[in-house]
């Protein structure tokens, strides 16, 4: 079973998310979704292979109120050797879960865009061509997790890693975002920033944000 920790808290939007990412993962596994304030005790060593975390509009670098519960979840899928993937926040979550809040920062210019990102070679990354991904964040991770390898990178810092030997892995562009449902997040946003105007309207659009966003997940998933 998939385990995915939606820490979008505002209920039509976490709703959405769902839905999408149900329609994204190709994978027979059961996905079963919680959030904060849902976790009952002992979810966490339940049959679960892997754990999604995901974005939200919550900082990392912040004291939440679900931060005890997603610690404790992490904590024991990362020592029974299951699959972990972090995205966005879920990225900076957990680079903290290893390295403590000190590591994320919040950036001078929000990364609000289609923008180039490096790939390494990882299994997780197997059959993407594109290299522009969706970003939608204004916190990022600093520094680079002890035992952890630099999975990706671009102009705007680090964007992926994976813990040593392990199927942990943290990435900060949003495979799990579709080329439309970004395009309006900019739209929206840029109505009243204009960092982020400037930022999303000079970038390449992701038009293969959906075809290799899918390939991403299907591919952690199917570890």
């Amino acid at each position: 079973m998939l385990l995915v920790y939606n820490c979008i808290t505002e209920s039509t939007a976490a709703l959405k998310y769902e839905q999408s990412l149900i329609k994204k993962i190709n994978t027979e596994k059961k996905i079963i979704f919680t959030s904060p304030g849902k976790v009952y005790q002992g979810m966490e060593s339940e049959d679960f292979s892997h754990l999604i975390i995901s974005g939200s509009a919550a900082s990392a670098k912040d004291n939440n109120s679900w931060d005890s519960d997603l610690t404790l979840i992490i904590n024991n899928f990362f020592h029974a050797d299951k699959a972990i993937l972090g995205i966005c926040y879920g990225h900076q979550f957990l680079a903290s879960w290893f390295h403590g809040k000190s590591c994320i920062y919040r950036m001078e210019k929000p990364e609000y865009c289609w923008n180039k990102v490096e790939l390494y070679k990882t299994p997780l990354f197997s059959g993407v061509t594109s290299d522009i991904f969706c970003h939608i964040h204004n916190d990022s991770v600093s520094i680079l997790p002890d035992n952890c390898s630099l999975i990706a990178k671009n102009n705007r810092g680090i964007q992926g890693f994976q813990y040593n030997g392990k199927k942990v892995f943290g990435i900060q562009f949003h495979p799990d975002y579709n080329y439309e449902e970004a395009k309006k997040v900019y739209k929206r946003v840029a109505l009243t920033n204009s960092i982020v105007r400037a930022e999303w309207s000079k970038t390449a659009p992701g038009i293969n944000t959906d075809r290799d966003g899918a390939k991403i997940l299907t591919n952690f998933v199917n570890m």
